[in-house]
């Protein structure tokens, strides 16, 4: 259980330095909590500080320090001492009799400087042990995040640091120890005293774990600091401590108490199209034929003020008019005209409203108006708004599109999209790739139904077992990493960021929050969660397609590593260097083994340790690949978690007259031998195929499931998205 919260939070101005004239004003309103307030606040939570004292001016001096042994530090707090060291506000080695005079000294020196100290702390120097930093920043995604690096005065230029999202488990912060780059210091080094790991691991969970000083500050941490600490063999001592408060942060909108089943936005009863025109085309007109082509014959209709059919389908007048109960609203008229179609359907209780429109917020302070009115449509009902300026729903089981042409065949993948463009891409390119979808949402603007919600009903939704996110922003961050951590080791999670430059801290007064980039909370989510993130969409559906393929495969307890194989030389080199990007091991094939596959005539001029490199091409037997790989994977053999081969199809042309069958026939064997691994396919070179060859190809992986890529980098990727999983596969079932 939390402490009382008896310590009064009496803040300083942050100021000294005036903030830029187009400075966020949110910054520029930001609180410091005197440093005493705040060792008093960490005592409340077990935290070890030293020994202290406080007073206003030099006269008071002497009579504070009474009773204080040395040597002593004296510093100065007040408006605009953020950075105490930087403008001489602290002075070490003091004893309690140069106290006196050195404030008078200090307090000259700052005047001079522009500051007035409001009062002055002197504290029991410490002895000296092992520096760091701990800090904690609000990330305008996650929320709070946590760093640990190397402390003092060094601590930002040398930037030796970690981060991990709030709140921390016990496993969060002992992993964080042991992982950032000032690790080894805990053991000790040079003959030095190793440091107090398991006191560190406490100081953490006291700061950022459950029930610790973050969660009880909650939203009005802005930014917290101690640097540094100093852990000893014994514990841990806060020598400095800053806190930074909030003093604008909003009050959080209200949470719904129920959350929101989202089955009748997949698999709705009745649908509505209002947009959809008598006499010309429009998106309403696209919609009604794509829902006519997945097969809706009846409890389909459109909203049209004359007609009574469009294109075939009913129309009626009003929702209200509509004789069957309506689920799914599509509203494809214009900005203007939403707000009133979207009151309606909510008086109307449908489930939920689809609005394709744009002309909102991403049109700049008019169309955000407009937003705000149609968000208020809704307000207080029951019906949820999906986007606007979005493209909607896909979902083959319920008979769910947005598009012509979509594939019928449901699968087990399941993708949130920020992007309705990027949806259609990943419907169309994915389904050649052999991509089958549970389920395919974009959310555009997600004034109502966000990124967070709808992941975390898909970590329980039976029908999905593989979550892709493809994301720019999110307004729900906290929500989104509670259900990335609910998925972890139960589901995969695949994720593609978009516009992330835009995104990160709202820091400017510590050397946390200018350490704690983007790119580094990004990578803490993911090490708090195992989603993966990828850098495209080639990457993201080539993870999506091999997680699919190989989802019920678990590696057997001793499979370790990646084994590349395929034609040798240099195309070898590549994918071992891109292997070694990924962070993939390739593990070296014992001497046993290579003995045996150099006496079934492999290895002539060529490498048998992996790479395995063979003559694989348009005169080699199709049985090729199988021969060498089954000595590798009997019994008496040596396992690996994934298989990487290689093909080069240029050599089918420069050396072959049959085109790409004989590539085909190659790897319709490696299909037939079910060899008990997982296997990517690298194709390289297929711009010199016919288009009829690379045709053949797309359908023999979409026909086959066996994952095929373009480049080494795609099947890296994938393979590593695989085996993130297979680290923690289990944990969170």
């Amino acid at each position: 259980m939390p402490p009382n919260t008896s310590s009064a939070l009496s803040s300083e101005p942050e100021a000294g330095e005036a903030p830029p004239a187009d400075a966020d004003d949110t910054v520029a309103r930001r609180r410091v909590v005197p440093e005493h307030e705040v060792k008093d606040l960490l005592g409340e939570y077990g935290v070890d500080v030293p020994v202290s004292r406080t007073f206003t001016n030099a006269t008071q001096a002497a009579d504070a320090v009474s009773g204080l042994s040395g040597p002593l530090v004296l510093k100065a707090w007040g408006p605009g001492l953020v950075h105490k060291s930087d403008v001489g506000a602290v002075v070490l080695g003091l004893t309690a009799c140069d106290i006196p005079a050195a404030v008078a000294d200090m307090a000259a020196s700052l005047d001079r400087q522009g500051f007035t100290p409001t009062g002055y702390l002197v504290e029991q120097q410490h002895p000296g042990g092992i520096e760091l930093i701990v800090g904690v920043v609000r990330d305008a995604t996650f929320g709070h995040v946590v760093l640990l690096g190397l402390g003092g005065v060094a601590t930002e230029m040398l930037d030796l640091s970690a981060l991990r999202v709030a709140p921390l488990s016990r496993a969060d912060a002992a992993e964080l120890v042991d992982s950032f780059p000032g690790a080894p210091l805990l053991h000790g080094a040079r003959g030095r005293e190793a440091g107090n790991r398991d006191a560190l691991i406490e100081f953490l969970l006291s700061i950022a774990g459950e029930g610790s000083l973050v969660e009880r500050l909650g939203d009005t941490l802005a930014e917290f600091e101690c640097n540094p600490i100093v852990v000893t063999a014994s514990g841990v001592q806060a020598l400095d401590a800053r806190l930074i408060v909030d003093s604008t942060t909003d009050i959080p909108a209200a949470t719904q108490t129920h959350p929101t089943d989202f089955t009748r936005l997949f698999a709705p009863r009745g649908i509505a199209i209002a947009g959809a025109s008598g006499s010309r085309s429009t998106f309403g007109n696209r919609f009604l034929a794509a829902y006519r082509q997945a097969g809706w014959t009846d409890s389909l209709c459109a909203l049209h003020p004359d007609a009574s059919s469009i294109d075939g389908v009913p129309a009626y007048s009003s929702i209200s008019d509509v004789p069957y109960p309506v689920d799914y609203l599509v509203v494809a008229v214009p900005a203007a005209a939403a707000p009133k179609v979207v009151a309606d359907a909510a008086a109307s209780g449908v489930g939920f409203v689809h609005v394709v429109t744009g002309g909102f917020a991403e049109m700049g302070s008019d169309g955000a108006i407009l937003q705000a009115e149609l968000g208020q449509a809704a307000s207080g009902t029951s019906t949820r708004i999906l986007g606007p300026n979005c493209l909607g729903v896909f979902a083959p089981r319920g008979r769910q599109t947005f598009t012509l042409g979509a594939p019928s065949e449901p699968g087990v993948v399941s993708v949130v999209s920020q992007s309705g463009g990027l949806s259609g891409d990943m419907i169309t390119v994915g389904s050649r790739r052999g991509i089958r979808f549970s389920k395919l949402v974009s959310i555009g603007n997600a004034i109502d139904v966000t990124q967070g919600e709808l992941v975390d009903w898909l970590v329980d939704d039976p029908e999905t077992r593989i979550i892709g996110i493809y994301l720019e922003g999110t307004r729900d961050g906290a929500a989104l990493l509670g259900a990335l951590r609910r998925a972890a080791g139960k589901k995969p999670v695949v994720i593609l960021r978009g516009g992330s430059s835009a995104q990160g801290s709202v820091a400017v007064s510590s050397h946390t929050g200018s350490m704690a980039s983007n790119e580094k909370v990004w990578a803490a989510v993911s090490r708090a969660t195992g989603a993966v993130q990828v850098r495209s969409l080639e990457d993201f559906l080539s993870c999506l397609t091999y997680l699919q393929h190989y989802i019920d495969h678990s590696p057997s307890t001793d499979a370790d590593g990646v084994l590349v194989i395929g034609l040798g030389g240099g195309a070898s080199v590549l994918a071992t260097d891109t292997c070694d990007r990924a962070g993939l091991k390739l593990t070296p094939l014992r001497d046993g083994l290579r003995t045996r596959l150099r006496d079934l005539g492999y290895g002539a001029g060529t490498s048998v340790a992996n790479p395995l490199e063979v003559p694989v091409g348009p005169a080699s037997p199709t049985s090729i690949l199988v021969d060498a790989l089954t000595p590798v994977f009997a019994l008496d053999g040596q396992h690996y978690q994934d298989v990487l081969v290689h093909f080069n199809a240029a050599a089918y042309y420069n050396y072959g007259t049959a085109g790409i069958r004989p590539l085909i026939d190659t790897l319709q064997s490696l299909v037939d031998a079910e060899l008990p691994v997982r296997v990517a396919v690298v194709v390289r070179n297929t711009e010199v195929c016919p288009a009829v060859d690379v045709e053949l190809l797309d359908i023999f992986a979409s026909d086959s499931g066996l994952p095929m890529y373009r480049s080494f980098s795609e099947a890296a990727s994938a393979i590593a998205s695989a085996q993130d999983f297979d680290a923690r596969r289990g944990n969170g079932a």
